[in-house]
């Protein structure tokens, strides 16, 4: 019995250290020409979710994006890592009318919103720091201090 406990406890700490690396966003195999937030592009944009993508890892801004259609045009909306969000149980579907705030910057020749929060109506999801950093790349940082840089 007291091995189990053991297993258990050592299978919990295990967890607990690598849990944060599944949320730090794009690793090994990502491509390094990310964009990167901006604080003089912020932009507030309401409009109609009409769709929901996934990019895959490995991927510049792998992860989960929308497409929104606002009074000015179709935007691609890029919310962070699909395991991120899901943790937070955060999910938009087409047809929701939402507000997001976020950086518009240029990516392959087209524009993007890296998310700062996206409302809808009911849950406000904060996705990174006024300043831009990402949430997901502290995320459970605070349960191992080693991991702070």
């Amino acid at each position: 019995m007291k091995f189990a406990k053991y297993i258990l406890s050592v299978s919990t700490l295990a967890m607990a250290v690598t849990a944060p690396q599944a949320f730090a966003g794009n690793s090994a195999g990502a491509t390094t020409n990310q964009p990167q937030y901006n604080q003089a592009t912020v932009v507030d944009v309401i409009g109609m979710v009409t769709g929901v993508r996934q990019v895959s890892s490995g991927n510049p801004l792998a992860g989960s994006h929308l497409t929104v259609k606002s009074k000015t045009g179709t935007l691609d909306v890029y919310l962070g890592p699909a395991d991120f969000l899901k943790f937070l149980k955060a999910s938009f579907t087409v047809g929701e009318q939402i507000e997001v705030i976020g950086s518009k910057v240029k990516f392959e020749n087209a524009d993007v919103i890296l998310t700062q929060q996206v409302n809808d109506g009911l849950e406000l999801v904060t996705l990174r720091d006024p300043d831009g950093s990402a949430e997901w790349q502290s995320w459970g940082k605070e349960i191992d201090p080693t991991l702070v840089q």
